[in-house]
């Protein structure tokens, strides 16, 4: 249990938890308080979804690259792992609200949203390093919830825009599985790439 707290904590999960609670908190109480629709907005969803990745997709990293890469830790199996508890965590979250009125779903586009983003993010991560894993996933986000974009039957459209068609369509459903599968399997073999030190030591 003490690995498991120090583990967390050098993650910051207790901060990424908090800020995606707060996200989550924040779009369900003003669809509850303004609009007179159960279900929450497909957009919103997907912008909701997206701000609670980008919470704990900083915590794909600890702050000693060294140790992330030491060959005495089965590293793998911890970021698989970590990435799935991180999607738990997000589908749990927005899953709460369905005892209430307001409400994020359909199940099938908060699971399919959950799982491309948090795969996108975790491809960022390993590509680029974790403090520029979000910037893919809010470009899509941002382009998706545009007004011009909507469920459509041209495949480009629904490739695009996949965060926002229904839950039936399989390019969409196809995309999002792709993204999740290439994130899971890129992050879990090789992690984040190292940081300069001058990055990741502590400051005296």
């Amino acid at each position: 249990m003490r690995w498991l707290r120090l583990y967390l904590r050098s993650r910051r999960v207790p901060l990424a938890l908090t800020l995606a609670t707060a996200a989550i908190v924040l779009v369900w109480a003003l669809w509850f308080a303004y609009s007179d629709s159960r279900a929450i907005n497909v957009r919103l969803i997907s912008l909701t979804v997206t701000l609670a990745v980008a919470a704990f997709g900083a915590t794909l990293s600890g702050a000693d690259d060294a140790l992330d890469h030491t060959a005495s830790m089965n590293w793998p199996v911890r970021r698989a792992g970590h990435l799935v508890l991180a999607a738990g965590a997000i589908v749990g979250l927005l899953l709460l609200t369905t005892i209430t009125e307001a409400r994020f779903e359909p199940l099938t586009v908060v699971l399919r949203n959950t799982a491309g983003m948090l795969g996108l993010t975790a491809l960022g991560a390993a590509l680029l390093g974790v403090t520029r894993a979000w910037i893919a996933p809010l470009a899509w986000t941002l382009i998706a919830i545009l007004p011009m974009m909507g469920p459509s039957e041209h495949l480009r459209m629904q490739v695009a825009g996949w965060l926002i068609q229904p839950a039936d369509t399989t390019a969409a459903t196809v995309c999002a599985t792709i993204l999740a599968a290439t994130g899971l399997l890129a992050y879990t073999l090789y992690g984040c790439p190292r940081r300069p030190v001058a990055q990741t030591a502590p400051d005296h």
